[in-house]
């Protein structure tokens, strides 16, 4: 009688998580602040990543309290200014970045219709440098372009908002960091470190369930 019982509570747990259970997507506006890049051996040169706005999709499934989603992201952006151990820099170039992630999110208890979230993801980014360039009294210092591949993880936390019928809406925030990239200067003919610096991100998003 007891085991009948027992597997009579395991079915029905069973049944109303499958109730629960569902695929998503999410489509998702993206905004990262400015932050540094850094290039190790070459005169201490620095220069910045304006910010700007990015956009990520993904496709998931989501259990009780439980999320594990896909996720592909984009943004691109312009270099601003640069420097070194003599002074100013003059530089133009710009970045794209395409990242490919896995992410799992826990989903907090709903109070007033608004649920908490957090979550960690990792992935690869390929970083297209298209032609980062810097120029001192009109000799370069810096040159790096092509396509690099590297690791990149990421940290989410927000809040969502049910809406309507599968819609959900949500406010977050990312913390995401990249590998450094072992890189050939054109200007030096030297293997030099590029270092980006994390990224602070805040994220618009829905998701639909399907």
């Amino acid at each position: 009688m007891k085991t009948s019982r027992l597997l009579a509570l395991v079915a029905a747990l069973g049944l109303t998580c499958a109730a629960h259970a569902a695929f998503y997507t999410k489509l998702s506006g993206l905004y990262s602040s400015s932050s540094d890049v850094k290039v190790d051996n070459a005169s201490s040169f620095k220069t910045s990543l304006k910010s700007n706005a990015g956009i990520a999709g993904s496709v998931g499934y989501k259990f009780p309290f439980v999320r594990a989603e896909g996720e592909l992201q984009y943004f691109k952006s312009n270099f601003s200014g640069g420097s070194n151990s003599g002074g100013g820099v003059s530089t133009t170039g710009d970045s794209k970045q395409i990242s490919g992630f896995a992410n799992a999110y826990v989903d907090g208890p709903s109070t007033l219709g608004l649920a908490p979230y957090i979550g960690v993801g990792l992935g690869m980014t390929q970083v297209d440098l298209g032609s980062l360039n810097g120029s001192q009294s009109g000799s370069n210092v810096v040159h790096f372009s092509g396509s690099h591949d590297v690791f990149a993880y990421q940290v989410m936390a927000g809040l969502q908002f049910h809406i309507v019928g599968e819609a959900t809406f949500n406010v977050g925030y990312r913390y995401q960091h990249k590998e450094n990239m072992s890189l050939t200067n054109a200007a030096t003919s030297a293997k030099q470190s590029v270092k980006f610096a994390a990224s602070n991100i805040f994220e618009l998003g829905v998701s639909l369930g399907f």
